[in-house]
């Protein structure tokens, strides 16, 4: 067994090893930008909006055009406030390519990338981060983007598109490993206007809804927001208050609206 072992080892030790080398590059050339303003001296500049499990994109404009990413120059830096302060929490990279064939330029998995195409105004940015209504069955150039949570540990995993133990950093709470998708989505709207926000412009852009159905949604928000304060510290009432949301929305806009939102929606219980 010892000897199997030795030999499986022999196998995994080159991809763990590059691994290791590109996450200590990654953190050696990010040291110096753990505030965004060092950031916006070095010539990155935040575009969208504050995503519950990503945080604000930082982009540098130059580096995402190279066809070779350097894992000590990442395109796309992510920060997110936590106690109050500005930090980088994440980093991501960016390669054009012309399908959505993973780059083989990182020493990542083929899995962890994940494809944008089109605009880069916010509703898209919206729509594709949420991996809806971004279906890509057009030809034509497109952006793989891989994901890496090096400055903040990441239950799914380091190399995982979102970071569901943002929601609970940014109000100082412990993290829990296996925590419910649906209570820290809860979470990250009971943590601030940003997250009321932004789940209104997620809505908006994916749904479409008209304007008396958008004021509708906006009152279940907010309404759902004052409940998942209360409950900030119970991880099964929250998960209860985020499906409760979508349920509540579903009541308020037209079914054409809520084919386009059931990407969104948490899946019904079995």
């Amino acid at each position: 067994m010892i000897l199997l072992l030795a030999v499986l080892s022999t196998f995994q030790a080159p991809a763990d090893t590059a691994l290791a080398s590109f996450v200590a590059r990654a953190r050696a050339g990010t040291e110096a930008l753990r505030h965004p303003d060092a950031a916006r001296l070095a010539g990155y500049h935040p575009v969208g909006p504050d995503f519950p499990g990503m945080g604000r994109h930082w982009i540098h404009t130059a580096l995402i055009l190279r066809p070779i990413p350097d894992a000590a120059q990442p395109p796309v830096l992510e920060y997110a406030e936590i106690d109050g302060v500005p930090t980088l929490v994440g980093v991501a990279y960016a390669v054009l390519v012309s399908a959505d064939t993973a780059p083989a330029s990182l020493p990542v998995p083929a899995a962890a990338w994940h494809f944008h195409q089109g605009t880069v105004d916010e509703e898209s940015f919206l729509r594709s981060h949420a991996g809806a209504g971004h279906v890509m069955t057009e030809p034509g150039p497109r952006l793989a983007v891989v994901h890496a949570w090096i400055w903040l540990d990441n239950p799914d995993g380091m190399l995982a598109t979102d970071n569901w133990a943002l929601p609970y950093e940014r109000l100082g709470q412990r993290v829990p490993s296996h925590g419910s998708r649906a209570a820290a989505r809860a979470l990250a709207l009971a943590s601030g206007d940003g997250g009321r926000l932004y789940l209104e412009a997620l809505i908006h852009a994916v749904g479409q809804p008209s304007d008396s159905e958008m004021t509708a949604v906006r009152t279940i928000v907010g309404r759902r927001q004052t409940e998942a304060r209360q409950h900030a510290a119970r991880a099964d009432k929250l998960e209860l208050c985020w499906n409760a949301l979508w349920s509540d929305v579903k009541t308020v806009v037209r079914p054409e609206v809520w084919d386009r939102l059931n990407a969104l929606a948490p899946a019904p219980s079995p």
